[in-house]
């Protein structure tokens, strides 16, 4: 490892080490960051929730579609975040240019893990190689551009959007913002950091990041701690909130990228940085040097990691790593448990009530946090769920994937909804939408099994947008759909 010190000016040196930095705390209603105010996924303000829907549903208490915000859909993967009296969407667009009708047919498409039996681990590299030559020649018959759109809590009317020229990525810039003191932070595609003005949608700053780029997408989203922000791309950057300088880059030796999004321990020596790196490890760092504190071989990917207490929670994309759960200490720190009954690409836990949740495998399962005993487990009914992220509040766990299910947070796995959201954004039972539509009368017959296919496929195709998370706060819901973004309010 290797610890880069860039210093911007005798200012930048002030701000590094003056004991005068302001530590700028979210609201507790506000769900201003990538999985809320401490990152935990957890919204502790919410007043009792619903324990089931209506029996005709619930309807949006607004629902803003890609009519009027063209860039919401087929734009990346970022989540909704809330602060103050205002909803932030962050949005990376692609627009075919007139060139665009003059390229040939793709020749190296995506292909799923199934299409991929009988390729050699070098046949699937080299045609992984390929894809990519294709797909980054291809994009120049587009353009691309990022949208921040920033919407009215309680109505969802368009305040301001700001729009940045931005560039290729082989998959959609997806990072979500995060919201402190007036300020929006994000990580743009090509490297580039950026603070935005909430009260009006003006940039700031912005900032290209040391490193190399060609196409790589960094979905990383920002934690801030005093006077710094910091955000994963390949190294752990510091930037001064302020100016956008960066103050200190900690290094890391393997080059892959990791999407992971750092969270702050405040320690009883001071607060600290914790990310999960490439290679598997997962790095404590010292948040206003930069110096190391401590690294584990945790065998952690992208997911973010979780603070519960005096335990740090982290999760692999193997069931070799599996969920694991270490104790917090200013050394390097001992592990307790190690629960390898799941594994993904991307989704992060939640931890409450002394149990954590976790999804993966097309399982949802419940660990003791103390002892990482199983409690329960259950398989999903989903087909491929993966990346998307548990969140919770008033003793209720979400998983919005296809649809919202909703369970309690307890010993057994006690199901309260299993929702689906038609093209209109009415959140409802399964059952409930099928009675609406007439679907139990249409699939008696071999023709109305058609008919009946088809309004489902029309009304159904609305869900939850994949590998994104939902926000709570104050009892209200803010989830991006396919076709836009909605919010509900779960009050009971």
């Amino acid at each position: 490892m290797l610890l880069k010190y860039i210093h911007g000016s005798v200012v930048g040196l002030f701000y590094l080490f003056s004991g005068l930095a302001i530590c700028w705390q979210a609201d507790a209603a506000d769900w201003n960051q990538w999985r809320g105010g401490e990152r935990s996924g957890v919204d502790q303000a919410s007043p009792g929730l619903l324990e089931s829907l209506p029996d005709k549903g619930l309807k949006p208490v607004w629902y803003v579609d890609e009519q009027d915000l063209p860039a919401a859909a087929a734009s990346g993967w970022s989540s909704p975040v809330v602060s103050g009296d205002s909803v932030y969407l962050f949005t990376h667009k692609k627009k075919a240019l007139a060139d665009a009708k003059k390229l040939p047919p793709v020749k190296f498409p995506y292909l799923p893990p199934d299409k991929r039996v009988g390729m050699t681990e070098a046949e699937y590299a080299e045609y992984e190689a390929n894809r990519r030559n294709e797909q980054e020649a291809r994009a120049k018959g587009f353009r691309f551009d990022e949208y921040i759109y920033c919407l009215h809590r309680k109505t969802g009317k368009l305040q301001w959007v700001n729009e940045y020229s931005s560039v290729y990525t082989r998959f959609a810039q997806s990072g979500s913002p995060t919201v402190v003191d007036g300020k929006l932070f994000v990580l743009s595609a090509g490297r580039a950091a950026r603070a935005v003005d909430v009260a009006n949608g003006e940039t700031l700053w912005t900032t290209k990041l040391p490193g190399d780029f060609r196409d790589q997408y960094l979905q990383s989203s920002f934690a801030v701690e005093g006077e710094l922000a910091f955000v994963l791309c390949d190294s752990l950057f510091a930037l001064d909130i302020n100016r956008g300088e960066v103050v200190w880059q900690y290094e890391v030796e393997e080059s892959r990228n990791v999407h992971c999004s750092p969270v702050i321990w405040n320690s009883d020596s001071g607060s600290r940085v914790i990310c999960n790196v490439a290679g598997g490890k997962t790095i404590c760092v010292d948040v206003k040097s930069g110096t190391l504190v401590w690294e584990v071989q945790s065998g952690a990917g992208n997911a973010t990691p979780i603070i519960a207490g005096d335990k740090l929670l982290l999760y692999g994309q193997s069931r070799k790593s599996g969920l694991v759960c270490y104790r917090l200490s200013e050394t390097t720190p001992d592990e307790l448990w190690r629960f390898n009954g799941a594994a993904d690409s991307g989704s992060t836990p939640v931890a409450l009530n002394g149990l954590v949740f976790v999804q993966g495998d097309r399982r949802l399962a419940c660990v003791e946090l103390e002892s990482g005993k199983t409690r329960w487990q259950t398989t999903l009914d989903l087909n491929r769920p993966r990346y998307t992220s548990l969140i919770a509040g008033d003793n209720k766990v979400f998983y919005a994937f296809d649809g919202l299910l909703v369970f309690e947070a307890g010993q057994r796995f006690t199901p309260l909804m299993q929702a689906k959201i038609n093209r209109d954004g009415l959140l409802a039972e399964e059952s409930a939408l099928r009675d609406m539509l007439g679907i139990n009368e249409l699939e008696k017959t071999a023709e109305g099994q058609l008919e009946a296919e088809m309004i489902l496929r029309r009304e159904f195709g609305n869900g939850p947008l994949v590998c994104t998370t939902p926000a709570i706060s104050n009892g209200f819901m803010f989830i991006r759909l396919k076709r836009g973004i909605a919010c509900y309010d779960l009050r009971d």
